[in-house]
């Protein structure tokens, strides 16, 4: 399984937009990996106003974070990375310093 936790800011990402962004992710898994790659969940949380800052400010930052599977070589990691971020954009109709993307490998334990 593919686990991905996307942390947004109250307010800034619609929910009517949600299932498209989820859409966009498993396009990128897709265009990446092929269709074969394992299935993935995502799980939403959101920051209530007045909780997240960036720089003395509100912050409106989404991040993308996801334990994929081990043996993941740098090339591949940073294809998937890029186009889950334009394709985050994309839908979101964001600028590409609203959102951060990482992706650990399953065994790292940092």
């Amino acid at each position: 399984m593919i686990d991905i936790e996307i942390t947004i800011q109250e307010g800034c990402i619609p929910e009517e937009i949600r299932d498209a962004l989820v859409t966009s992710i498993n396009d990128a898994f897709d265009q990446t990996f092929g269709s074969n790659h394992e299935s993935i969940s995502i799980n939403w949380l959101q920051i209530p106003k007045g909780f997240g800052f960036r720089g003395g400010v509100p912050s409106t930052t989404s991040n993308v974070r996801g334990v994929i599977p081990d043996g993941c070589d740098q090339k591949t990691r940073e294809a998937l990375l890029s186009q889950i971020g334009e394709n985050w954009c994309s839908v979101s109709g964001v600028l590409e310093d609203e959102v951060i993307i990482s992706m650990r490998d399953r065994s790292w334990n940092g």
